[in-house]
Formats: C-alpha cells, structure tokens, sequence
C-alpha cells in the first residue's frame, strides 16, 4: 500500500514498503552484509505498549537467527543522514547497521562500507541513531568483492577524514531470533510511521422487505485496500432506521469459505442493519453501510376476531313421501 502522511507530517506505512517508497525494510546478514539471511516473519501490532509514533508498530519475527533485519533508509548526504530507528524487543535483541556511501576518496568502481554492532536491552522502547554509532570501514572492490580494511569511526569522523557523499543505511535487529517491534523511522529530514491497513466492509440483505416475523439473512465480509479478503470477523448491529442507537445482535461471526459472514434475523419491524467490524491489532474499528429491511403486509388474509363468523346455511329438510294407500281388498259379491 502507498504511504499517506499522518497529521505530524509523518509518511504513515502499514506494510514494509519498497524501493519506491523511499525507506522500506529489508533484512541482510549479521557477520557480513552479503551474508546467509532469511526473509522475517511480518505483522502491524498496537503498541507494544505505547508506540512512539501513533497507536501501532511493525514486527518482524526470525525464522532463525543469523538475519538482521529493519529499515534501509537513502541518504543524499552522510553528514545529513540522521537516520534512526525506535525498537522493542520482549527479550531484547541483538543486530548490525551498515553505511554504504561513495565518498570522493574512492576510486572509480569502489564504495565505502561501514558496519556497528547493535542492540537493546529488553522491554521499553529504545531509539538507535546511526549519528552515534562507530563503524568499522572498509574499502569495497564492486567488481571482485575484495575489501581493504579503513579503521573504525562515526558518520561524522568518516566524513571528516574522507568527504561526504550519497548513499543508504540499513540498521537491521533479531541477529539472535528473538522477535522486536519498530517504529518512528527518520532519516534524511523525513519520519516513517507505522499504522493499520484500511479496511472495508461490505453487507448486503437477502430481501429488502418482509413479512411480520419471517427472517432475512444479512451477509458482510471484509476487504483491504487491494480487493483481498481479510476474513475478520464481525458482528451485526440493528436499529430503527435512522434514529437511536445501534445494537448488537449477533456473537462475534466468522467469515465462511466464501469469504462470506452470514446472520439469519428476524425481522418485527422497519429495521437498519450494519456490520461492525472490532478493533484488532492491524487495523481499527469500523462498520460498514448500512442496509433497512422493510416489513410489509402479510398476503395471508387474517379473520377479524371482532366480525361474527358467516352462518352456515341449514340442509332443507327433505320432503316426506307420501305413502300410497293400500288398494282396499275386492270383496266378492256375496252371492
């Protein structure tokens, strides 16, 4: 993600940045610049306990020890470099800085480097500033690799003794593998702060309107800057559509396999619903838009309990046969 600067007219950064950035953080061998090394693990955490610049701070975690891993920071002028870095480490942590720069006493194809032994005690954050530091010199062949020795000295003493010139510093800790924090990058007359990513929130609504009590599944999920989907989790809020406060309703709703959160609610009444998303330790808190879910008349006629029910109509009685008289018996005349 691109820098923005920050309200102290610091560049605020929430991931290691690149060579296009300016400063960006980078990790190289302890014993020797061009050394064995392995890429740090990487996270943004609030703190530890109060960062020197804003809320949050960069970790980087070893994978092993061997690795000295921070901020490569470019320089126009040794004399002006004033490149520092605040670190914290849990159980302390030990680390090297190194200056390359093309002083004018250096023949064509060669370039001076310098390299100091850092560390800092455990807990608490600590300022390393490279001004205060002795280097050990050394003259580099860029062609063949070869390096003669140039004695010991501070940036200061270095430009005195052999002019000032372009070129970077990288001040890099966890030579041991114990993790650590930084924060508050200067150099060159800029600040480097490390913050949260921006994150977004989506929701969406499985119908805009209900019937009394039916229910309606409300679904979020949660992007940064890029379009990738984070997965964290979020819970659902409601209210009565623009007025009151907003409560939640739901637990805390993790993301499904599609990168989706669902919430199935019930809906009584005119409701507004939204997303929030908690505070966690790579971004701050923040909700998403709002969706209003309608309840609407039910289509299921209901009888008024009030209007007696309809008569039912009573059977005709049938019509009773009459029954044909027996023919009287034909009497014989008597005779």
């Amino acid at each position: 993600m691109a820098p923005t600067a920050g309200a102290d007219g610091s560049s605020v950064r929430s991931g290691p940045g690149s060579a296009a950035d300016g400063m960006f953080l980078t990790y190289v061998g302890c014993d020797s610049f061009f050394g064995p090394s392995s890429a740090p693990g990487t996270r943004v955490n609030l703190g530890p306990g109060t960062a020197p610049l804003g809320r949050r701070s960069f970790g980087l975690v070893p994978t092993a020890a061997g690795t000295a891993s921070g901020p490569y920071v470019p320089f126009l002028s040794l004399a002006g470099a004033g490149a520092s870095v605040a670190v914290t480490a849990r159980a302390g942590t030990s680390g090297a800085s190194y200056i390359w720069t093309s002083a004018p006493d250096a023949p064509s194809g060669h370039a001076w480097l310098g390299r100091a032994v850092v560390s800092v005690p455990a807990g608490g954050w600590h300022t390393v500033d490279t001004a205060t530091l002795r280097y050990d010199w050394q003259l580099v062949d860029l062609v063949t690799g070869s390096a003669t020795p140039g004695g010991s000295a501070s940036p200061a003493e270095f430009v005195a003794a052999h002019g000032d010139g372009t070129g970077y510093v990288v001040t890099g800790f966890g030579c041991d593998g114990h993790a650590f924090n930084v924060d508050a990058v200067r150099g060159a007359g800029q600040t480097w702060d490390f913050e949260g990513t921006t994150l977004q929130t989506a929701i969406s609504a499985s119908a805009p309107q209900v019937e009394v009590g039916q229910d309606v599944v409300v679904s979020g999920h949660v992007t940064d800057a890029s379009g990738r989907v984070t997965g964290d989790p979020v819970v659902l809020q409601a209210r009565t559509p623009g007025v009151g406060e907003w409560r939640t309703v739901s637990d805390l709703t993790l993301v499904g396999p599609d990168g989706w959160s669902r919430a199935s609610v019930t809906v009584t009444e005119d409701t507004e619903y939204r997303w929030l998303r908690p505070e966690g330790q790579y971004a701050d808190a923040g909700s998403s838009a709002s969706v209003v879910v309608r309840v609407v008349p039910s289509t299921t006629a209901t009888p008024d309990p009030q209007e007696p029910a309809p008569s039912s109509p009573t059977p005709s009685a049938p019509t009773p046969s009459v029954p044909a008289p027996s023919s009287p018996p034909q009497s014989s005349p008597a005779g």
